[in-house]
């Protein structure tokens, strides 16, 4: 009996280290202490189901509820149990280091296909960044979104680590390649804490060095003073937070000749300047700001009006017909859309959409001309053959502000680019 109960032991053990049979990973979230816009926080991390922690009025303000984990890790999951009748349709999950710059996790999610327990509605969610180790975690909820009562509830919020923490290289990439500068992308398997991109004319001597403007599992550096009749090298150095280092191998590309947008007519909503700010320049026309190869906050920035009131749109004509590449579109990271489509048209009457429910919080990280954070995300047009182009960005669809009393997005740039 002795020799069976040790052999049941190892095989136990044996399935553990194996992955066969997986230990329940520990709950970083437990009995922490949240903040927010929720009452009875502490019911949603002490550990059972038995009450619920319950927002404000989501058709006032936006809800949150964030949670210092105590230390920082790397976020594998996060499992949420809502109030079955009372949750969210439309919320995002964000993670921080310093609770004051977050990254998106995911957004336009729906608590309401988790699976039904103990009267609650059970949402496990991967984490996709793995990004670099975070101590806080917010669930964010936006104003007006969709839900099945103006005050939803949560019972209870896990927070489980990341079990695989090899570092590796995992893809890098050219992205938003302009005349005068490239922003490059690349992804590892966790979070990096550092990183950077050695480039030059020569392959061998890459002797420009441009640092990560975002570190994480999805970085990015932009390289500048680029001139647009030559080939660039480069590579990509990172670290993660133990110091284990990665390196790819050299790649290169050519800077985009010509911005078919630059300078060109815009029409649209985007026609309002930054609110109560008397360091903008009022003088120059704000819909052209899109378009005039400037992203200052002072000078080239345009603001929509009301995404919770109406549609928003920028359409640029550029004056004749031309097959697409890529268009680039630069929005101010303090205020930008979580869910927007880019539309083409050769007659400015009928419109095909390129690209759909784009997420600029998935943008690459940078800077514009003033040094304000911009994010920016590069759509592909595929060749599609197009005289106008439009940023369209729909009624009540989801987006980040970093004031609750904005309703607006802002607009930088839009770069379009031939095939």
């Amino acid at each position: 009996m002795r020799h069976m109960k040790k052999t049941i032991i190892f095989l136990i053990l044996a399935l553990l280290a194996s992955g066969v049979l997986a230990a329940e990973a520990y709950n970083y979230a437990l009995n922490k202490t949240p903040v927010g816009t929720f009452t009875n926080a502490g019911a949603a991390v002490d550990g059972s189901l038995a009450s619920s922690a319950v927002s404000g009025n989501i058709n006032e303000s936006p809800q949150f509820f964030t949670i210092d984990l105590g230390t920082e890790i790397y976020v594998g999951s996060v499992r949420i149990n809502w109030g079955a009748d009372a949750l969210s349709r439309d919320y995002s999950l964000r993670v921080s280091r310093d609770k004051k710059n977050w990254v998106t996790e995911f957004s336009g999610l729906d608590a309401s296909g988790g699976a039904l327990a103990s009267g609650t509605r059970a949402q496990l969610i991967s984490t996709r960044r793995y990004t670099i180790p975070s101590r806080y975690v917010q669930v964010y909820i936006p104003f007006g979104s969709s839900a099945t009562a103006p005050q939803v509830k949560v019972a209870e919020v896990q927070v489980l680590p990341a079990r695989d923490l090899s570092f590796k290289l995992l893809d890098v990439n050219s992205y938003a390649v302009s005349g005068k500068r490239a922003i490059i992308v690349y992804r590892t398997s966790i979070g990096a804490t550092a990183g950077q991109v050695l480039y030059g004319k020569d392959p061998v001597k890459l002797d420009n060095v441009a640092t990560n403007m975002e570190s994480g599992a999805v970085n990015s550096a932009t390289l500048t003073g680029l001139d647009a009749d030559s080939v660039y090298f480069y590579k990509v150095k990172a670290w993660d937070a133990n110091g284990n280092a990665v390196e790819s191998e050299v790649k290169n590309f050519r800077p985009a000749r010509a911005n078919l947008a630059l300078g060109k007519k815009a029409s649209g909503t985007f026609i309002y300047l930054p609110p109560n700010d008397a360091l903008v320049d009022s003088k120059k026309d704000v819909l052209s700001r899109c378009v005039d190869g400037i992203t200052s906050y002072f000078k080239g920035m345009a603001t929509s009006g009301s995404v919770r009131g109406a549609d928003q749109a920028v359409t640029i004509d550029l004056g004749g017909n031309y097959p697409i590449d890529s268009i680039v579109c630069y929005w101010r990271a303090l205020a930008y859309p979580e869910s927007f489509s880019i539309k083409v048209s050769s007659d400015g009457t009928s419109w095909t959409e390129v690209s759909s429910k784009v997420n600029a919080g998935e943008g690459a990280l940078a800077r514009s001309d003033a040094g304000d954070p911009m994010r920016v995300v590069s759509a592909p047009a595929n060749g599609a053959t197009a005289r106008y182009i439009q940023v369209f960005v729909a009624k009540d669809s989801p987006y980040y502000v970093k004031h609750a009393n904005w309703d607006f997005v802002q607009l930088m740039e839009v770069e379009v680019y031939p095939k």
